[in-house]
This record gives structure tokens, C-alpha cells and sequence, in this order.
């Protein structure tokens, strides 16, 4: 299992980013091991590889959500993918209970909002890369309208957690 943290321009208003990240990269790095974790990032955000060398790089052209995690997906082809907004506050049990779902495509959602965690299997992954390119030219688009249209075109289910 990859873990992606998907960083974009948005989230550089946040003063407390580097803070948060170093917690969260420190919580993971325990949890599946430093050499599985990569992070899309825009090109402002480059003095985050000298804070954060244990992880791997991708580059998010475009600065959005979901082109930054379309590029880390394509990436991490072979996969299961553990997918975490890097601007998004997550609980460490949360993440324990994604990890211990492996083999099952699942997304944290209360309340009908996406709180930043989601799981993909490997076998879905090209089906769900597929589908992110009809929604690579929206800015805004919700991460559970790219999953009900995953669910629509493809009949892939998801467990909500």
C-alpha cells in the first residue's frame, strides 16, 4: 500500500501547514513505513522537500485538487493507495482502520462530506484514473462526485467509514 497526500495552491493561505504536515507525515511514517508516502505539490510548496525528505515528490502543475491527484495516482499504478487531503485533519485511528481495510475500496465520509481519507484497490485504480480525466478541467469538483461517477460508469462500490 502507497500512501498519496494530495497538497494544492489553495491550501498556501494556511500558515500552520508545515506544522500540521510534519505531524501527519510523522503519524504515517509509523503507521506504513517512511518509504511508502508520496505527496503531489504545487511549485510554491518546493521548500517542503528539504522539510520533508523521507517522502517522494510529484509535481502538481496545475495547483487543483484533482489534477494533483490524478498525476500521484498515475504514478502510483500497482497499487493500493491509501489518498489523504493534505488539507484535511485526520485521526490516527481513522487511518489505522483505512489501512486494515486493504482490498476494499472505502471513503471517510460523515454527513455526506468528504473528510479527506479514501482507500483505492489496485484493480479499480485505472478505472478511477479514467474517470478523474473527464474532471481534470473542473477546479471545484467535489471528491464524491468523482466517486458516484466511479460508481455510475463502472458499478465500482465503496464502503463509507
Amino acid at each position: 500500500m502507497k500512501v498519496l497526500i494530495v497538497l494544492y495552491s489553495k491550501l498556501l493561505q494556511d500558515k500552520n501547514l508545515k506544522e500540521r504536515l510534519l505531524e501527519k507525515v510523522s503519524v504515517l511514517k509509523k503507521l506504513i513505513g517512511p518509504d511508502s508516502l508520496y505527496a503531489s505539490i504545487t511549485s510554491e510548496m518546493k521548500e517542503l522537500i528539504d522539510l520533508l525528505p523521507d517522502l517522494v515528490f510529484i509535481r502538481n502543475d496545475r495547483g487543483s485538487f484533482v489534477y494533483g491527484l490524478y498525476k500521484g495516482l498515475r504514478k502510483l499504478r500497482g497499487n493500493d493507495v491509501l489518498i489523504l487531503d493534505g488539507g484535511k485533519d485526520f485521526d490516527v485511528e481513522k487511518i489505522r482502520e483505512f489501512v486494515s481495510k486493504r482490498r476494499k475500496n472505502a471513503v471517510h465520509i460523515v454527513e455526506n462530506m468528504w473528510k479527506g481519507i479514501a482507500l483505492l484497490r489496485l484493480v479499480d485504480l485505472d478505472y478511477f484514473i479514467r474517470t478523474l480525466e473527464a474532471f481534470l478541467s473542473y477546479e471545484d469538483i467535489s471528491f464524491l462526485s468523482i466517486v458516484e461517477k466511479l460508481k455510475e460508469d463502472y458499478g465500482i462500490e465503496y464502503e463509507i467509514c
